[in-house]
């Protein structure tokens, strides 16, 4: 299965998983029933488009292979562990994706995969100047950035 594929399906169980979760966090401490009927009554007031969606990716989920779904349960429980300003962050940083140009998101994922080529002390470092850049006005941080990224992807 191509990356491509298991992002967004990553990313897709991760909505579902926000959107079947917000219910179930907001009765917590109810008693179950109630908070199945909370789900359910949730669950009844999404459009028929959404509830279809929700079906199909739960196809495509369960037709992965075992060692994927455990893959994908395990990233299920770690966001759940996550303290509330984490997930919050966490989902600022997916809206913020949600709403790139599709060419900004084509060219964020090539860098990401020159990220994860670069030897790991290369990515220390690309990750500490980085780091160092962030609280510098705009302007000079997009230069900065600029730089940096030529020094370490230079053009072949």
């Amino acid at each position: 299965m191509s990356r491509k594929r298991v992002m967004f399906i990553t990313c897709s169980l991760l909505t579902l998983v926000c959107l079947l979760a917000a219910p179930a966090l907001a009765g917590k401490g109810r008693k179950s029933a109630s908070s199945n009927g909370d789900r359910q009554q949730w669950w009844q007031s999404l459009p028929q488009s959404e509830q279809q969606m929700m079906r199909d990716r739960h196809e495509v989920y369960k037709s992965l292979p075992e060692e994927q779904q455990q893959h994908l349960r395990k990233r299920w429980q770690n966001y759940r562990d996550l303290p509330p300003e984490e997930r919050q962050q966490m989902h600022k940083k997916f809206r913020r994706w949600q709403n790139m140009d599709p060419e900004d998101r084509d060219r964020l994922r090539g860098t990401y995969r020159k990220f994860k080529d670069l030897p790991k002390d290369k990515r220390l470092e690309l990750k500490e100047e980085l780091y160092q850049i962030r609280d510098l006005p705009a302007e000079e941080k997009e230069q900065r950035r600029k730089e940096i990224y030529q020094r370490f992807f230079p053009k072949k």
